[in-house]
């Protein structure tokens, strides 16, 4: 059986591949940071199936599901096994990445290796984010609504993205459909696409950390000295890590449950602070350094430019060295972007998310100022219900606004009190400032600005 499979599909070759290289002495663990991260993405697909078996995926029983998973020990270990594995994911994937990036592992030949990960990363994002909203809990709930509408500060086609993820603009049922299909086809799909170009590669190619050995070979030198077989010795050091990834995610599946909060409310009755995912807090805590206008800089700017030089990074270094010593500058810039990353984390998880501005605004436009409150206090009622809705300026337009007279308009006279009930219903009465803003904006004329 072995000679005929190997006639048709040359397996000695792909065995000697995988199992009977050298590898140098001073290979490490961290060489092996991808097979951690296989693993628990074998892990996930694995407890995703068996939470997909009785999981409903509609805004009405989404919640109960889970929570009838949950009255079980073995239910509720399975969704935190899930739940902790989604938080390795991103952060093994992160540290393989960097650990590439010091290897200079992305130069020739391995540049489609290189690129193939970045899409695994992107892909790896996408499940964290679109798995946040599958319990339909208030954490869930208002995450991806704070996540989402980071996409419409996107120019031009902001408004179209929004739609696109929400399947409209406000967070329903409807969003969490199209976000379970996303996460149970679409982004596992394009992970094994990734994958398998991206494991073809590293056989072929073998690790970037082998290439001295394979060239000392070429020159005819002795390489038995510096060098050790694959398998077992070097095998046994990945199989340990990935051991050690295991223990780690089942002690703290098994010491720190995932618990699961309140029901999603759109209405926020009970006041909910809306933030992002973690791994969205450095991006939303620019927000509080990108003042007004300057916000699209965080939201759009800064993360298109670090996604733009993560793909042409092996183009762009043209660096020929790959020794970490001889390529400061590089591994300087790549210092400062991830100490600053971690310290933006860090400070989003430690303060609140940019609240809205206390100070009410003298000329204030519709886009940067008058449509953040409704999007805040309003969209979550207000959104496509015929002629109460407030998602676009021709919308607000229908809400009886009397242009250049705010006193007499009747969207002013509900925030204030004065024409009962006060809007907005469920939630704190706008602050006296944002009102003035609003008020501002119709004494201008209530402009498309």
């Amino acid at each position: 059986m072995k000679k005929w499979l190997d006639e048709r599909l040359q397996t000695n070759a792909l065995l000697d591949s995988l199992f009977s290289h050298p590898v140098p002495k001073q290979s490490n663990f961290l060489d092996y940071l991808g097979f951690a991260t296989l693993y628990v993405f074998i892990s996930q697909a694995v407890t995703g199936i068996l939470l997909a078996t009785v999981y409903h995926p509609s805004a009405t029983e989404a919640y109960q599901s889970i929570k009838i998973l949950q009255s079980s020990g073995v239910g509720t270990f399975v969704r935190s096994l899930h739940s902790w594995g989604s938080n390795f994911m991103v952060i093994l994937i992160v540290a393989h990445l960097l650990r590439v990036f010091y290897e200079a592992a992305y130069k020739r030949p391995r540049e489609l290796t290189w690129v193939m990960g970045g899409l695994l990363f992107i892909a790896t994002l996408g499940l964290a984010f679109t798995g946040y909203l599958l319990p339909w809990d208030q954490e869930g709930y208002w995450a991806t609504t704070v996540g989402t509408a980071m996409a419409g500060y996107v120019p031009l086609i902001g408004d179209f993205l929004v739609r696109i993820l929400r399947d409209g603009t406000q967070v329903t049922g409807a969003t969490l459909t199209r976000f379970y299909s996303i996460h149970m086809l679409v982004l596992p799909l394009l992970i094994l696409v990734a994958f398998l170009p991206h494991f073809f590669f590293v056989l072929r190619q073998g690790m970037a950390s082998t290439d001295e050995l394979a060239q000392a070979r070429e020159r005819g030198e002795d390489i038995e000295t510096r060098s050790l077989p694959f398998w077992p010795n070097v095998a046994f050091r990945m199989v340990l890590l990935v051991l050690l990834a295991g223990v780690l995610l089942w002690t703290l599946s098994f010491v720190y449950p995932k618990g699961l909060g309140e029901a999603a409310d759109p209405l926020n009755r009970n006041h909910y602070i809306p933030e992002p995912a973690w791994y969205f807090f450095g991006v939303y805590q620019l927000l509080k350094y990108f003042p007004g206008k300057l916000d699209i800089i965080a939201l759009v700017g800064l993360p298109f430019i670090f996604f733009v030089v993560l793909f042409a990074l092996p183009w762009l270094d043209r660096n020929p060295s790959r020794t970490p010593r001889k390529r400061p500058v590089a591994l300087g810039i790549a210092v400062l972007v991830t100490v600053g990353l971690v310290f933006l984390t860090y400070q989003g998880y430690a303060s609140v998310p940019k609240p809205l501005s206390n100070t009410a605004v003298t000329h204030p436009s519709f886009k940067n100022d008058v449509a953040p409150i409704f999007q805040s206090k309003c969209l979550s009622c207000h959104g496509t219900s015929g002629n109460y809705a407030l998602d676009s300026y021709q919308n607000t337009l229908k809400k009886d606004i009397n242009r250049g007279d705010p006193e007499n308009s009747k969207l002013v006279q509900r925030l204030e009190g004065t024409d009962k009930p006060q809007m907005p219903l469920g939630q704190d009465p706008l602050s006296s400032a944002q009102i003035q803003s609003i008020k501002n904006w119709i004494k201008d004329g209530a402009k498309n600005n």
